[in-house]
């Protein structure tokens, strides 16, 4: 899953929002130098990622990617998933995806000082830019991929990935809409307290 799902998904835990930021940006397990609380988000992070690696929708959703791009498609269906999570958001959450935005980006703002440097400049493109309500439209889910191309490598065939999404797009919304209901219920029977 992309941001908006991980800041969701942490929500509906109640864990925070800087340690499921943090699972994109910090490796091992050696994290007992932040909050337990961080360290809770972390590990929800990583337990929903494997979960959304392992299952059946989304592997569905990754097959619909063309070859020359097959080995970006779990980047390009988690970036599309956000897309739907952002264009329904009304389905899953009560308060307006702005006003959510507006305080994971408060809270994130908060704890800056604890993330890595990469997570840093992140968080602050993110909050600038207003990545999570931009991911309801389609271009701004082009420029999330082609930013994202730009990362990986100069010669990437990821570049002009949204095109994949659009050209898939009622399968990959029917493969998110199918998977996400399971992912909250896989995320709500996870006792945080064990993690």
């Amino acid at each position: 899953m992309n941001f908006l799902a991980h800041f969701h998904l942490a929500d509906v835990s109640a864990t925070s929002f800087t340690g499921n930021l943090l699972g994109d940006f910090v490796k091992g397990a050696e994290l007992h130098y932040l909050p337990a609380s961080v360290v809770t988000g972390i590990r929800l992070h990583r337990a929903i990622d494997l979960y959304t690696d392992n299952h059946a929708l989304v592997k569905e959703a990754m097959a619909l990617i063309s070859p020359a791009r097959r080995r970006f498609a779990g980047i390009i269906v988690d970036v599309a998933f956000d897309h739907f999570l952002a264009r329904s958001w009304r389905d899953w959450h009560a308060d307006s995806l702005e006003a959510f935005a507006g305080g994971v980006y408060a809270s994130l703002l908060e704890e800056y000082e604890l993330m890595p440097p990469r997570a840093q400049r992140t968080v602050s493109h993110m909050s600038e830019h207003d990545w999570l309500n931009g991911y309801a439209r389609l271009p701004n889910i082009y420029r999330s991929l082609d930013n994202i191309a730009a990362r990986l490598s100069r010669r990437t065939t990821m570049y002009g990935a949204g095109e994949e999404v659009e050209l898939h797009y009622q399968a990959l919304e029917a493969c998110f809409m199918g998977f996400y209901p399971q992912l909250l219920t896989y995320v709500e029977s996870i006792d945080t307290s064990s993690l």
